[in-house]
């Protein structure tokens, strides 16, 4: 299958520039106890994403440190991945600023496809990606990774491992185990790896050596899987100063569910549309987010009801410092109440067809003919230890 692969390097530090208009070209570290991500020049400065903060500030001590704001990144992603589906009906989210897209029956040829990729996005959202196109996603993934921003590499058909061949063993999706035993038998590129024999390669990595030999050797059967994107609803509220009561935050979520709601058209009551989940998401004063999904026990169509349930989860667990802007966002939106039926509900009318079919049964036999149309089992003695005992077959008795 020929697959794009759309690449955004350092997605969380392009998204904070885009909302964060004020920090320009300075180094950046996001992150809590770790770092999350990291921008170019701090890469420079030996930083590595997943290293403890402490010592990313110690290697970088002119960096701004940025609180992870997870919800707005996986949202922003989110607007990445809806403006490639205007291109591709097949799209699928790799991690986040890594998008996959199936271009087999486009009219758009690949280099083309791969233009206006890099155009849409960086118009629409300010990103400014690479594109990789192949024979499978691992090998599409590599050329997007090694193309600078705003630029595509397309792999022929047929070349994908003399294109994998003279890369380093970094690109391969192993473990640092296996990169480091791989070192220590003398392999550096992916060709190398690519020149052992399968039956080595699954005596000493099992399974993973399998994998990571035809990977190398430019055959990836892995499938692109669309992505599922349920519809929602979302509003926002930008408060005029950072709210510190939790009185100020529930009036604010109120006002958002009900505006949720409303956007729905049914007023007080969504006419005909039940919501199954819902999520309160928070900016806080000072960086960072707060976010509170909250999974409602049944389908809910009124906005009274939904606001209760979460305004109950809220007590439970408040925003941690004063909130500067509050979000809702309604998920699982159905025509569809997702309450059962009992199971006997209509056995009143599912007992008339049964006395209509047996009363027409009757009316085809012959007269005279002495034997029933339909019979029915009825017990005799159950408790008898010889089968024909225990039940009969008597003629069948409209009720």
């Amino acid at each position: 299958m020929r697959i794009a692969c759309v690449s955004i390097p350092r997605f969380a530090v392009e998204a904070e520039r885009q909302r964060r208009k004020n920090i320009g070209a300075r180094l950046i570290l996001i992150g809590e106890s770790v770092v999350l991500d990291c921008s170019l020049g701090a890469e420079v400065s030996k930083v590595q994403r997943g290293m403890r903060l402490s010592e990313a500030i110690g290697l970088c001590p002119r960096a701004i440190v940025l609180a992870p704001d997870r919800p707005y990144y996986e949202r922003l992603f989110g607007e990445v991945l809806d403006s490639l589906e205007t291109l591709s009906p097949a799209v699928q989210a790799g991690q986040t600023g890594v998008a996959y897209a199936a271009l087999d029956g486009l009219p758009t040829p690949p280099k083309r496809w791969a233009d206006e990729a890099i155009a849409l996005l960086h118009k629409r959202l300010g990103f400014m990606p690479s594109v990789g196109i192949a024979q499978g996603k691992f090998a599409a993934k590599v050329a997007a990774t090694v193309s600078r921003a705003g630029a595509q590499k397309i792999v022929p058909v047929g070349e994908e491992a003399a294109f994998l061949a003279p890369l380093a063993l970094d690109h391969l999706p192993a473990s640092d185990a296996i990169r480091w035993r791989l070192a220590m038998l003398g392999m550096a590129t992916i060709g190398e790896v690519a020149r052992l024999p399968l039956s080595a390669m699954q005596a000493q990595f099992g399974t993973d050596g399998r994998r990571i030999w035809e990977l190398a050797q430019g055959t990836d059967e892995e499938p692109l899987v669309s992505r599922i994107q349920e519809q929602t609803v979302i509003r926002r509220l930008q408060l005029p100063s950072p709210a510190i009561t939790l009185d100020v935050i529930a009036a604010g979520v109120e006002k958002l569910v009900l505006a949720c709601y409303s956007a729905l058209g049914g007023g007080s009551v969504v006419s005909g549309r039940w919501v199954r989940k819902a999520v309160v998401r928070a900016a806080l004063d000072g960086g960072g987010a707060w976010e509170l999904p909250v999974a409602f026990r049944e389908a809910l169509s009124d906005p009274r009801d939904a606001w209760f349930a979460i305004k109950n989860a809220i007590e439970k667990r408040p925003p941690v410092r004063p909130v500067e802007e509050l979000e809702v966002e309604l998920i699982g939106l159905s025509g569809e109440s997702g309450k059962q039926s009992g199971m006997f509900d209509a056995k009143g009318k599912l007992w008339q067809q049964v006395e209509e079919a047996v009363h027409q049964l009757e009316a085809q036999q012959p007269d005279g003919a002495g034997i029933a149309a339909v019979g029915k089992v009825v017990p005799l003695e159950p408790w008898s230890r010889i089968p024909e005992r225990r039940a009969a077959l008597a003629d069948f008795a409209r009720e």
